[in-house]
This record gives structure tokens, sequence and C-alpha cells, in this order.
């Protein structure tokens, strides 16, 4: 099938008659009649109130190796696949088994699949699931079986818009047929930015957020979190934050310094987000809001953004325009002081990161300045 809104694959609820063969679909490459769901190549669904035991049901069937069509008894829940359709599913994946999770992923992409299906409540899991997905190109199927819908709700929507869902499903209250459903929204955050010590002692929201943002820099920084941005002086810091009914919940955090002229650098001194949100996008969106903010910036003041990468965080920044500062270039800043003309101490290279950089181009005026 070289088409992707021909249907390689159809679905269908217990007892709903499916007809096996291939069809016309719409634009978003996946369609519904009656109890049967057809899907293309070019699919990325999600398809919610499952009856119970359907889902477990409908990965047991498309696992099934060599599977070319579905059968007429109500046990069959594949009306329809194409003789040479492969299908890999990741199901019921153990919460702390990283290592099997790990297997799980390399032995579907050892099938190169053209469908990919994966539990909702398994990718909310396992980040490592998350990071495959949002890699694959090809036809991906959600399955927001009962388990998984009892998982926080907004982080489920994250994660669905983050893995590109493009039509969402649901089976409808009697479990008859399917009806279409919109696609939930992103939760809506907000940067908090430009903070200074002083900033959050004097407020007591602000530092309900340094409290739920200290475990985190413990983590990776081993530092007091108040005392690390006093001893990198004039660096400011910015908070990710999501609202909630009770306030507001951390999400996330940027510390930067701007070094003027003659340097005339932005540093990005430390980013970080909580492991249970990471592969939201809330990382992503943290460095465009400091990107922005340099390039919105005189040239007189700032031309680029530069920070200390770990190998392993290479490929993220240079997916944001970040390039890797050459080594004679490094060489020449390594002769150079330690400290700026105010006697401030310049951010040195840590063993085993890249020094990468983002060069602002034209000064870029903020919305509604003349």
């Amino acid at each position: 099938v070289k088409s992707k809104r021909r249907a390689v694959l159809s679905l269908r609820l217990p007892g709903g008659a499916g007809e096996a063969r291939a069809c016309g679909l719409p634009a978003a490459s996946a369609a519904a009649e009656g109890a049967t769901l057809a899907l293309g190549l070019g699919a990325c669904a999600s398809i919610r109130d499952l009856p119970e035991g359907v889902a477990a049901a409908w990965c047991a069937q498309l696992a099934c190796v060599g599977a070319g069509g579905g059968g007429d008894d109500d046990e069959s829940f594949v009306a329809y696949r194409h003789p040479g359709l492969r299908v890999a599913v990741l199901a019921e994946l153990a919460d702390d088994d990283r290592e099997a999770a790990d297997a799980a992923i390399k032995s579907a992409a050892a099938c190169v699949p053209h469908v990919v299906v994966v539990r909702l409540g398994d990718a909310l899991r396992h980040r490592g699931v998350c990071a495959a997905l949002r890699a694959w190109k090809g036809a991906l199927i959600v399955l927001e079986d009962v388990a998984s819908e009892g998982e926080d709700g907004q982080l489920a929507g994250a994660l669905l818009r983050t893995l590109g869902i493009s039509s969402r499903w649901r089976v409808e209250h009697s479990g008859a047929s399917f009806e279409a459903d919109k696609v939930p929204s992103a939760p809506v955050t907000e940067i908090i930015g430009d903070l200074r010590p002083r900033d959050l002692e004097s407020d007591s929201a602000l530092m309900d957020l340094v409290v739920q943002a200290q475990p985190l820099y413990d983590e990776y920084f081993h530092e007091d979190l108040i005392d690390d941005l006093q001893d990198k002086k004039n660096s400011r810091i910015a908070f990710l934050v999501l609202p909630t009914e009770d306030g507001r919940q951390f999400c996330g955090l940027v510390v930067y310094k701007l070094w003027g002229p003659p340097l005339r650098v932005m540093s990005i001194l430390r980013v970080a987000v909580p492991h249970e949100l990471r592969m939201f996008g809330y990382g992503r969106l943290l460095m465009r809001w400091i990107m922005q903010k340099a390039t919105q910036m005189p040239r007189t003041q700032c031309t680029k953004l530069t920070l200390c990468s770990m190998p392993e965080a290479i490929v993220f920044y240079e997916r944001l325009g970040f390039t890797p500062i050459p080594e004679d270039q490094l060489a020449l800043n390594a002769n150079a002081p330690a400290d700026d003309e105010d006697g401030e101490e310049l951010p040195q290279r840590m063993p085993g990161t890249i020094w990468m950089e983002y060069k602002c181009g034209r000064a870029v005026k903020a919305p509604g300045r003349r």
C-alpha cells in the first residue's frame, strides 16, 4: 500500500461486524463506521473508553506475527489486516522494570514495523517508551484503557499532543460503536522569569516553588537553590509552572546570566525538568523562552547564548539551533582570564561536556514595542 489514505488495519468492538477489505480514508487517515475503526499508514490515533479486556485482546491479536486478516467470529477484534502489515505492540510493561521496557523497544524496532500500538499508561510510566514514540515516523495507535485513564488527565493530554495524535476516538456508552472525540489540548503553562534571590525570599508563592524545585536541585546540582543563585552573582532564574486549583505546580527551571560588553553573551547555567514530567516538551518550552529573551535584547548587550551540554543532550540542543563551539575558539577562550572586568568568575567548561552556542542574529523587537 503506497497511499497513507488506504486502510491497512481495521479494528472492531466485541460482536461488531467488520468489512474485511481495504477502503479509502479521509485526510486524518482514520475513519469509523459503526463498530469498526479503519486506520491507514498515516494514522496517529488514540482510542478511549474501551470496554474492560478489549485493549488486552486487541494487543494480543495484533501481536500475532503473520496474521493476514480477521475472522468472522465474534472473538476476532481484527476485522481486516493487510497481509504484509507489520505491527509492534508495547503493552503490559512493569512499572519499575526499565530493562524490560528497553528490551521491548529494541524488539519492536527489530521487526521494522509499519504500525506501533501502545497503552497510554505504559507510555506515561516509561520515559524510554515516550522518547522512542516521539522519534517514530510511522502509524501510531494509543489505547487509553481503563488502567491508563486513572492517570493525571493533564499529563495524559500533554503526552498525546507530544506524540502527535491527530485523531481521537471513543467507544460509545453502549459499547456498540466508535465516535469521534476531541484531541485534548496541551496544558496551559506559565513561565515566571527574571527572578533574583531577593525576589524569591520576599514572595511566599515563589518560595513555594523553591520548595518544590529543591529536591530536583539537590539531585542534579547538589546545591541549595537560593545559595547557588547568590554565589552566581547577577544570575537569574525562571520557573515553568502549571496553574492548578491549589496554586502552581513546578514543571521546570532555567538559571541564566547575562555578560554585558565586551562579551555580550547570555549563559545558560542550569536547565532541569522533574523526571516524571519529561518528554512532554517542557524543556523545549524553557529553552524557547530564554532564546526569545536573548533574541529580543539589543545586540550591544547580547549577541549569542552559550551552554555546556552533556553528550546525551547534544541532539536536543541541535534541534533548537545550537551548534558546538569550534575547538580553536575554545582554545582562545581557555587563554582568556577567568574573570571579567567586574571581577565576576566566567563559566568554566566541565569535564565531559560540550560547549554550544546559539547566535541571535539580527535584533528582534518584542511584540508591541516600537
